[in-house]
């Protein structure tokens, strides 16, 4: 299994196995897997300043689109 999808995985324990299926068929959702992993590794360099915050705002962002992306293909799914 990646590493962004566990990392993703393990911050919404709930939601493991629709991720999982997303993960196979959706680009756009592995896409931002992988854009969260590299934000999460970011912050872990714990960068400057002002350079945190924005790190922490857009994996908020990413979060939330993850979560987004989620929900809108449960509603497509017949």
């Amino acid at each position: 299994m990646p590493a962004c999808l566990q990392l993703v995985q393990g911050q919404f324990p709930d939601l493991r196995e629709r991720m999982a299926v997303l993960f196979e068929v959706d680009d756009v959702f592995r896409e931002l897997c992988e854009d969260y992993e590299a934000c999460t590794h970011a912050l872990s360099r714990k960068p400057l300043g002002g350079l945190y915050r924005e790190y922490q705002a857009l994996r908020l962002r990413l979060e939330t689109e993850l979560l987004r992306h989620l929900d809108e293909s449960q509603r497509d799914s017949p």
